[in-house]
């Protein structure tokens, strides 16, 4: 959509008082999508932790271990979440 608004813009001089609404939505837009950029990164982190995390309880000896080292293995997940 914005894309077609920059078309109409520039096909119409007299739209010019919406340039500035115009870099405005850019700049938004842009920071839309690099927000989105992190958050994907992060949620890729945090599925990789997951994956890690169930590899390591399915090799686990857990009826081995005190409760104390179940949750020391499991507080940086916690964090992380």
């Amino acid at each position: 959509m914005l894309l077609q608004l920059k078309s109409l813009r520039q096909q119409d001089a007299s739209l010019h008082p919406i340039d500035p609404l115009l870099h405005q939505l850019d700049e938004s837009c842009q920071h839309f999508d690099h927000s989105l950029h992190l958050l994907s990164l992060e949620l890729n982190q945090v599925s990789t932790a997951l994956s890690v995390l169930t590899a390591m309880l399915e090799q686990s000896k857990l009826d081995t271990l005190e409760c104390e080292q179940v949750y020391c293995l499991l507080e940086p997940f916690a964090h992380r979440l």
